[in-house]
């Protein structure tokens, strides 16, 4: 992983509207804080549950990660634990940030496997189980009832371009989720959505991607969680074995 993090920008000429586009857009995707089914180890997609207790500590601990950046937008998934999280980012900014509820950029749909355990879904839809839960084949796999990850893959991508484009030269946070966000970086780092791979991303991580004005996106670091102490550390991939 590579340590970054912008300087703060000061209000110069080379902040202008037309500086701006000739400049790469930063782009920060925060995982949200946990929910009470996170804990319980559920997989969660359109449920709309708000973050647990210990959700809300960690969403406090991005207050500082984000103090010293000057974000120019604040973009959310309309899913309140999102929502939320995308609150405790701009905390700490010293002038108001406008700020986005956009669906593209919300959870994958489980659909009739949202709020399942891994061993229900093992049970009730094996061949899901083995596509995506085991992540023998995940670019394939289709949530019964749900979205097919290409569906989650595409939106991501085309969603968070069609903003970049919008706000270039901008610094962005988006709140968003697990699986939605490991698809954008899996296209960030150039691997097709038949390929799809696992990123490993703690709840309240911060992943970093710098997108050029031509839309060519640059991995700057994946899943960073320095900022969370241990007894707040938690992701579900890591407690399901």
């Amino acid at each position: 992983m590579t340590d970054f993090k912008p300087a703060r920008r000061e209000n110069n000429s080379e902040n202008s509207a037309d500086k701006s586009k000739d400049r790469k857009t930063t782009v920060y995707l925060v995982r949200h804080g946990t929910t009470g089914w996170n804990r319980q180890l559920r997989y969660q997609g359109r449920a709309d549950n708000p973050l647990d207790e210990a959700g809300e500590r960690q969403g406090s601990l991005l207050e500082n990660y984000f103090a010293d950046i000057d974000v120019d937008l604040g973009v959310t998934s309309p899913l309140q634990r999102a929502k939320k999280t995308l609150e405790y980012c701009l905390a700490a900014q010293k002038h108001p940030v406008p700020v986005l509820v956009d669906p593209s950029v919300i959870e994958f749909d489980f659909g009739d496997a949202d709020g399942m355990t891994r061993e229900q879904i093992w049970q009730a839809y094996p061949e899901f189980y083995r596509m995506y839960v085991l992540n023998e084949d995940r670019g394939h796999s289709t949530a019964p009832g749900g979205e097919s990850l290409e569906q989650v893959y595409c939106r991501m991508r085309d969603g968070i371009l069609r903003i970049a484009r919008e706000h270039q030269g901008s610094t962005i946070v988006i709140a968003s989720h697990g699986t939605a966000i490991q698809t954008f970086l899996n296209f960030a780092s150039g691997i097709p959505w038949q390929e799809m791979k696992h990123f490993l991303l703690y709840n309240v991580s911060v992943s970093c991607v710098e997108i050029d004005p031509d839309g060519t996106p640059h991995i700057v670091f994946i899943g960073d969680r320095r900022h969370i102490p241990e007894d707040l550390a938690f992701c579900y991939a890591n407690r399901k074995k």
